[in-house]
């Protein structure tokens, strides 16, 4: 017998009154919400799959570029401008990782320095580019022009950070070509261009397709899940 069973018997008084609590299931009404919900979500999820799938396999079908006009493959570059981007990817994951130690994006004299390329000079580099920068309040460009005399092809790194309080978070796993994670976090995006011939920008290139600029992508930006 419990505590208050017993005390109850000493006291001689009233037994405690009993309280009844109707418990109640979910309305009809919200379960139903929820199931709709759920439904409808994994509809959307199944349409886009199928979508992204039919759209890459008919355009591949038909003969369609999935690139934007201004855009251009690294299988379709001569050799000599492949080993340029090879050495760009390189010298950005250098950068990155010296923006990372000391808060700001290393000067290509700094990365030249630390024998970096493309920013350090390559002896089967027969333009001789030489590498500057154009600065903006969280953007840099590191733009490689030819030597003196030569025609060789304009080059462009175009680093773009976000505002304070703007940033993508990187899911993860899941990280595209155009973006390279800090060690906090922060999504930065980073493309490559190149340009015929030319005066170098005197000023940091806010919109390169729209001032003739090509950029130089290893996969295509819309590829099929079924494409090799």
């Amino acid at each position: 017998m419990t505590a208050l069973g017993l005390s109850w018997l000493r006291g001689g008084g009233k037994p405690p009154a009993l309280r009844t609590v109707e418990v109640e299931s979910p309305s009809a009404f919200d379960e139903g919400s929820w199931v709709f919900l759920a439904a409808a979500f994994v509809c959307l999820c199944v349409i886009y799959v199928v979508a992204f799938q039919t759209f890459g396999r008919s355009a591949r079908e038909a003969g369609i570029s999935t690139m934007l006009p201004y855009q251009t493959l690294f299988r379709d570059l001569p050799g000599g401008e492949q080993r340029v981007l090879r050495a760009m990817l390189e010298g950005v994951s250098e950068a990155v990782a010296e923006r990372d130690a000391d808060g700001a994006w290393p000067s290509p004299d700094a990365l030249a320095g630390a024998g970096i390329p493309p920013f350090a000079p390559d002896p089967l580099d027969r333009a001789k580019l030489q590498w500057s920068e154009r600065r903006a309040p969280f953007s840099v460009d590191y733009v490689g022009a030819a030597s003196a005399g030569s025609d060789a092809t304009l080059y462009l790194v175009a680093v773009r950070e976000p505002e304070p309080g703007g940033s993508e978070r990187p899911v993860p796993g899941v990280l595209d070509e155009e973006h390279r994670a800090l060690a906090d976090g922060t999504l930065v995006h980073v493309t490559f261009w190149k340009r015929a011939t030319g005066a170098p920008p005197a000023q940091l290139v806010a919109d390169p397709a729209l001032l003739g600029w090509t950029q130089i992508r290893v996969e295509k930006p819309f590829i099929s899940l079924e494409e090799p």
